[in-house]
């Protein structure tokens, strides 16, 4: 695998810092080198929020994304997602929530952009909301291929409370079973 570099971004409270720390996490108890960014607001709810999580085969020397050549992101919020598509490398894959972040036309002619109501999947299917970082990481391993998702979903199962495990699962295979569709 050679250096990959995902971005998730939202608003804070949806749980993006934590999807960037158990995506980390994993790749490194899969034997990877991974190093995690994240950058939010002041704000506790509501400000901008985002992760970057690199994870490489060598050695990290460099722990930061680099602009234009992000391999992946999915975003969950319209402000941070206007604020972060510029990194995505050109052609590459961006996940997005449709019911809170409106791409321009022309972004659909830069990026490959995907839909899933992350959202609205972790109320109406799982009655969680608080499921839809597991969600992401669902879409996002699914996509990317960036560790094992065996790993990954231990990695989640081992950082949530006892009594969500079973809706985090769930919401886990929702994700990879959504992306698998809109990827087909």
């Amino acid at each position: 695998m050679a250096k990959m570099q995902i971005r998730f971004t939202g608003v804070g409270g949806q749980g993006i810092i934590t999807a960037g720390d158990i995506l980390c996490d994993a790749a490194i108890k899969e034997g990877k080198h991974s190093a995690k960014i994240g950058t939010y607001t002041s704000q506790v709810r509501g400000g901008s929020t985002i992760i970057d999580v690199l994870c490489d085969e060598d050695e990290i020397y460099y722990p930061y994304a680099v602009p234009g050549e992000i391999d992946f992101m999915l975003s969950v919020a319209d402000k941070s997602y206007r604020l972060c598509k510029k990194d995505v490398r050109i052609g590459n894959i961006i996940v997005i929530d449709p019911n809170l972040v409106y791409p321009a036309d022309d972004d659909r002619k830069k990026w490959r952009i995907i839909e899933i109501p992350v959202v609205e999947i972790a109320k109406r299917e799982i009655g969680n909301i608080a499921t839809q970082s597991t969600l992401a990481l669902g879409i996002t391993v699914h996509i990317t291929k960036c560790v094992n998702a065996e790993v990954l979903l231990k990695s989640i199962l081992a950082k949530v409370p006892k009594k969500t495990r079973e809706a985090n699962t769930k919401a886990f295979e929702l994700g990879r079973k959504y992306a698998e569709e809109k990827c087909e």
